[in-house]
């Protein structure tokens, strides 16, 4: 029989095109889609697991546009470090990683993102060239377990890296293809793949191209970072005689509206321009940018470009957690610090980035990202009765500004509950992160000895 799942009573915010919500909703998932979203008529489904989401926000399960789930062990190291250190703390831990560390990093961070309420992420990943597909599958299958939607964006290099992380283009177009064939798709849709150049001056113009041969063949997105910092131009003159953190990626055919742009903090005013004419998306990672002091894109200037953004958490280890509501309430208060008053940026708005527009942003948004009919059942219930958010009178304003990941208390991926009443469903939670903390204090352990 299939799966039946209907949850009533609570505040429903669809984020459709009409921006539908129902004081008194109920949405009807059957299988892996949502049947239904309305007004609570009181109809009896006697053949369903009723969820009672009185007191709560039913709303969908929220976009976590970038991350790299493989920093869970090192989440508490580096806050205090300055980029070069964080960076070499962070490479340190993940290369003693074994296949085993690696799988229990991933699947706790995969917990971690569904207990806030994320039920797609993107995971960018880079491992020593050595292991081969042998990790990405590793965490696409432990993502696939969960029923989580999860796009792993495929870190490569071939020049001015560490030599454990180069590879060279034959083998990065083998390796790329044979992941897409296996796992885009997959899992009843909810796998997908995005080739990824991990650092913009350590990729060819040849690499470049062969990235963009890729998402042209494929229909895949490009996922990369860029203008991080200051020293990004440095290295870019030196690979290739220019500083400007775009001209690889044009060079390339790597700008669209198939590429999304992390970090742009050191884009120029004429380099954003170039983002907004080629429809380039950019994702905004506040609490990643306001913890490690790299700072982000003019909020503004982007938001208001004519093209969808997104937000993300970031890694645990630049952002802390992986709390998307904490990342909307960074953003909002960066946006209107950066025009001095409150209508640089609506509740609404960035609720939207964290919803149908970052779904769109990442080329998902007929699938997840509103409640509607047809699309994927990813719904989430957040608990607005407790003295720390209650009376949440304007619903918006509360899950932005008093609202925290820890308040998700249901969470529905793909037709399945995951998470119910705060407990996890999908996994023994308490021995998984008890688990993570034993190996993680090992590892740091070992990172000291090789100091």
């Amino acid at each position: 029989m299939q799966r039946k799942i209907v949850i009533r009573g609570g505040h429903v915010i669809t984020m459709d095109p009409a921006r539908s919500t129902y004081e008194n909703g109920v949405v009807v998932c059957e299988g892996s889609r949502i049947a239904s979203v309305g007004a609570d008529t009181g109809e009896a489904h006697a053949d369903a697991e009723i969820i009672d989401a009185s007191g709560c926000v039913v709303m969908p399960g929220l976009v976590n546009a970038h991350t790299h789930l493989y920093a869970m062990f090192g989440r508490s190291l580096s806050f205090d470090q300055l980029f070069p250190q964080w960076l070499a703390t962070q490479k340190g831990i993940i290369a003693q990683f074994t296949r085993e560390d690696f799988a229990l990093c991933i699947e706790a961070a995969i917990v971690l993102n569904l207990r806030c309420g994320n039920t797609s992420v993107l995971d960018n990943l880079a491992v020593a060239a050595a292991t081969g597909n042998d990790f990405y599958s590793t965490a696409l299958d432990i993502a696939a377990r969960y029923h989580v939607g999860y796009t792993l964006a495929r870190g490569y290099t071939d020049q001015l890296n560490a030599p454990d992380y180069i590879e060279t283009l034959p083998v990065i177009e083998k390796l790329m293809r044979e992941l897409i064939e296996r796992y885009h798709g997959s899992a009843d849709g909810r796998l997908r793949i995005s080739p990824s150049p991990m650092l913009p001056w350590a990729l060819s113009n040849e690499g470049y191209r062969l990235t963009r041969r890729l998402a042209d063949e494929y229909k895949l997105g490009i996922h990369m970072h860029t203008a991080e910092s200051s020293d990004y131009a440095v290295m870019l003159q030196k690979a290739f005689g220019s500083p400007s953190n775009l001209k690889p990626y044009a060079d390339g055919g790597c700008l669209g509206p198939d590429v999304q742009l992390l970090g742009c903090s050191f884009l120029t005013a004429e380099e954003l321009v170039e983002v907004a004419r080629t429809g380039t998306r950019i994702i905004f990672d506040p609490s990643s940018g306001m913890n490690i002091g790299l700072g982000g894109p003019p909020t503004l200037g982007v938001i208001n470009n004519g093209h969808p953004s997104a937000i993300a958490t970031n890694g645990m280890a630049s952002a802390g957690g992986q709390d998307l509501f904490r990342a909307m309430q960074n953003l909002i208060g960066l946006a209107r610090l950066e025009k001095g008053g409150p209508q640089a940026l609506s509740t609404q708005r960035v609720l939207e980035l964290a919803t149908i527009e970052g779904a769109t942003a990442l080329g998902i948004g007929n699938e997840v990202g509103s409640l509607e009919p047809g699309k994927r059942a990813d719904v989430i219930c957040v608990d607005q009765q407790q003295a720390y958010s209650a009376p949440a009178i304007d619903v918006s304003a509360s899950l932005v500004f008093s609202t925290t990941g820890h308040d998700v208390r249901d969470v529905v991926a793909n037709g399945h509950v995951v998470v119910r009443d705060k407990i996890l469903r999908a996994g023994d939670e308490k021995e998984i992160m008890a688990r993570a903390t034993a190996r993680a204090r090992t590892l740091v352990k070992g990172l000291a000895t090789a100091a």
